[in-house]
């Protein structure tokens, strides 16, 4: 069903807005990737599983401070697991990009809205 003359200038606008604010988005975001690090994740949900244990003693002594302590120790858990500190000597992008030529490169300086431009306007000159 064909769209009407209205609707396709109201999706042409919705499309632009979204690009706008997608373009936006990613001039906010830092331009350095993000890397896995195994090594607070691991160290953060051992102090998450520890403060779940100081929270479950200080409800079953019945302390209140005791939960609230218990409760601090998981949120820094949280924070030590989403740190981005600097990884160890190897991570997942040196791995997944090690041995896979150029074109693994390429594609790892690409970003998502790029790529997600190219395949729809591939998506657009098969159609053609």
């Amino acid at each position: 069903m064909a769209l009407s003359e209205h609707e396709q200038r109201l999706l042409d606008e919705m499309e632009r807005g979204f690009y706008q604010s997608e373009a936006d988005v990613l001039q906010a975001g830092s331009a350095e990737p993000r890397r896995l690090n195994y090594r607070s994740l691991v160290l953060g949900v051992i102090v998450v599983v520890a403060g779940i244990g100081v929270l479950v003693a200080g409800v079953a002594v019945q302390l209140l401070w005791l939960g609230l302590v218990g409760f601090a120790i998981m949120l820094g858990g949280v924070v030590l697991m989403l740190s981005r500190r600097s990884a160890g000597p190897l991570t997942v992008d040196d791995i997944t990009s090690a041995g896979s030529g150029p074109k693994a490169a390429k594609a790892s300086r690409e970003s998502l809205s790029e790529r997600m431009e190219r395949r729809w306007d591939q998506r657009m000159e098969g159609e053609r």
